[in-house]
């Protein structure tokens, strides 16, 4: 028994003095989570239509209708609709269903869309003061 406590705390103290250790601790700090959580937002932002449907309700400072939303975006029904539903399902935007008949659906931005709308705004800005291309 002894030899085998004996061989494990030899083995701790050459993982401690290996000079990899150092390195992976780095790259543990490096590696930080808030990236994974920064790359999906990075992932559901790069979803066809979906900036441009963020950027024109914060252009428009008030609730617009889907009809509104999937004229100025020129897009299908469907896309236009699976972007609603996912900026919704992540707390971007809310759907509120007007009592009119027929009834119609109003989308309106959340206050963290609203905390996203200047950096959408920098893109915007940076494409259009460039007049770049990018591959």
């Amino acid at each position: 028994m002894r030899a085998i406590h004996g061989s494990t705390l030899n083995l701790r103290s050459q993982i401690e003095t290996h000079p990899h250790t150092e390195q992976v601790a780095r790259l543990q700090q490096e590696c930080d989570p808030v990236f994974a959580r920064v790359d999906k937002l990075l992932a559901l932002l790069n979803k066809s239509k979906l900036l441009h449907i963020l950027y024109l309700l914060n252009a428009k400072q008030r609730p617009m209708r889907f009809t509104e939303l999937k004229q100025l975006v020129d897009s299908s029904s469907t896309t236009v609709s699976r972007r609603l539903e996912e900026l919704e399902k992540n707390g971007l935007i809310t759907r509120r269903v007007v009592d009119t008949y027929p009834k119609t659906v109003e989308y309106n931005m959340t206050e963290d869309a609203r905390c996203l709308a200047p950096t959408i705004q920098s893109m915007y800005d940076w494409i259009v003061e460039r007049d770049v291309a990018l591959v």
